[in-house]
């Protein structure tokens, strides 16, 4: 996910990594592959900066229990993984879209876009990188989503479908992601398996930063 979302190299602290993410936004998170209470309940109590997050490879009953009162549990994440089919399946955008994907910024991270062909306007997207700590590499999938008003019309696959292309091109043989609840059918429909939830956490602005009036 890191590499998909612009990160600087991830930091090792904690038995985990600390990482800066630039895509969509700027922010700062800590990934952790398992629920250690010491640490996160000093981490935790250490933190005074507002919307720094901290995902763990473990369900909220294991997270919830050592986190301070004002911290913000969000809805729960999957971890997931699949082998790419080394012939992936046909890329063909349903009538009336189009799909592009290209490397947009040099940096390895594909984007695939789906377009509403009558307007131009963005029905569906993703985005896919190559980790570098494997041989043959991983390739990771994040920011998968469709709008709205073009849901149930088979985008998501499609996007998926057109990023695999690419990472299997590019020489990967199995693809990591986390999902949302909602994502998560989508991706068991693929032949995608759970390898461990996610439990997503962050010290939320108080109260008097969010105040207009």
């Amino acid at each position: 996910m890191a590499r998909c979302r612009g990160a600087v190299p991830p930091v090792a602290v904690h038995g985990g990594f600390y990482v800066e993410v630039r895509v969509p936004v700027w922010s700062h998170r800590y990934v952790f592959p398992a629920a250690d209470p010491g640490v996160l309940r000093d981490l935790t109590a250490s933190i005074t900066t507002p919307n720094l997050w901290i995902n763990v490879c473990a369900p909220r009953s294991e997270v919830a229990p050592v986190l301070p009162a004002t911290w913000e549990i969000t809805e729960p994440q999957f971890l997931m993984s699949a082998a790419l089919p080394p012939v992936p399946a046909p890329v063909a955008a349903p009538a009336g879209y189009t799909v592009e994907t290209a490397d947009e910024d040099g940096t390895g991270v594909y984007q695939c876009r789906v377009l509403d062909a009558a307007t131009g306007h963005l029905a569906a997207r993703g985005r896919a990188g190559l980790t570098d700590a494997s041989a043959p590499p991983s390739a990771v999938f994040d920011m998968i989503s469709t709008c709205a008003a073009h849901r149930r019309r088979g985008l998501g696959r499609l996007v998926m479908n057109a990023l695999t292309a690419h990472m299997v091109r590019l020489g990967a043989a199995r693809g990591i992601l986390v999902a949302s609840p909602a994502g998560r059918a989508l991706y068991r429909s693929l032949g995608w398996r759970l390898h461990a939830p996610v439990t997503a956490v962050r010290l939320p602005p108080a109260a008097e930063d969010s105040a207009t009036g």
